[in-house]
């Protein structure tokens, strides 16, 4: 990391909150569920799926990860009543992963309950590796409870491949990422080709044991070559997507995705929360600050103004 983006990163949390709510701005809907389907029907007039995630994980308390399944039940009747495209993306954590798998379980259960009423999809993120055993294990009991729900595999662990082999079978859905967490080497690939090469291993192993692999990336030598794999084993377009933040300057590649058949979804986060998760973005991807300085000065088509 240089020292610009060091100094980012230390200084992230004195800034002014009308500095980080600039930043907000640019990768959160804004407060409400109302700001997150806007922002879904917006970009579902341009070709693009939505995913609405509400903000929040690592709850410690019991009445709070209630509030956060209401909120998804929420999430799925207003979808269902705009008929957009979209489903939802949560965190396991904030459902009581690590207060009690039962108690998380009571709770996805309920969202999974509902998403059924509707025929929706249910994401299952993938946090930080102290949890990705139980993430796997919650995803595969939530399976067969309700097969529409899938769950993240992280690039840079040294398991995502054999994890890749243990999802396949029918109806397997998975977001491929690079992963934003810090973790040590002696689990995590530290090289940024080897991250990459990792992806795309996984991508070719999530294809050709026919599961429904997304593509969750904004490099674009990684879109380029993910293409190129699809085109390489004949995969239907609708056997597979690409998938971005909302926010992440890449608006032309994902028209030009869009333009050429492929299915691309946006990732749209939203809820009061915004102040902590984007002083986790910056402190994730310093380089976030150029991106918003720009946006300041520039309009985007993929954003409400």
């Amino acid at each position: 990391m240089g020292l610009l983006n060091r100094l980012v990163v230390g200084s992230a949390p004195l800034l002014p909150r009308f500095f980080i709510g600039r930043i907000a701005a640019r990768y959160v809907a804004g407060d409400s569920l109302d700001d997150g389907l806007a922002l879904v029907a917006h970009l579902n007039g341009q070709g693009f799926a939505g995913t609405l995630d509400i903000l929040g994980e690592e709850v410690q308390e019991t009445d709070a990860t209630l509030r956060f399944r209401n909120t998804y039940l929420e999430a799925l009747d207003g979808i269902a009543n705009s008929g957009a495209d979209c489903n939802v993306s949560l965190k396991l954590s904030a459902l009581g992963l690590r207060i009690d798998p039962e108690l998380c379980w009571n709770n996805l259960a309920l969202i999974l309950d509902r998403a059924r009423e509707f025929d929706n999809f249910v994401r299952f993120d993938m946090e930080d590796s102290s949890i990705t055993q139980a993430t796997l294990d919650m995803c595969r009991r939530a399976r067969e409870f309700y097969p529409q729900c899938g769950t993240v595999l992280q690039a840079y662990l040294h398991r995502t491949l054999d994890d890749a082999r243990n999802l396949a079978g029918s109806g397997s859905n998975v977001r491929l990422c690079k992963g934003a967490y810090v973790e040590p080497g002696k689990i995590a690939y530290q090289g940024y080709q080897e991250v990459r090469d990792n992806f795309m291993a996984t991508a070719r192993q999530l294809l050709e044991q026919g599961s429904y692999p997304c593509f969750a990336t904004h490099d674009l030598w990684l879109i380029e070559q993910c293409e190129t794999l699809v085109a390489e084993l004949g995969v239907a377009p609708d056997r597979y997507e690409f998938q971005a933040l909302s926010g992440v300057p890449v608006e032309a590649t994902l028209d030009r995705l869009v333009a050429a058949g492929h299915r691309v979804r946006y990732y749209i986060p939203f809820g009061p929360e915004w102040y902590a998760y984007s002083l986790r973005r910056m402190r994730e991807n310093p380089a976030i600050w150029r991106h918003t300085v720009r946006a300041i000065f520039s309009r985007s088509r993929h954003r409400r103004r």
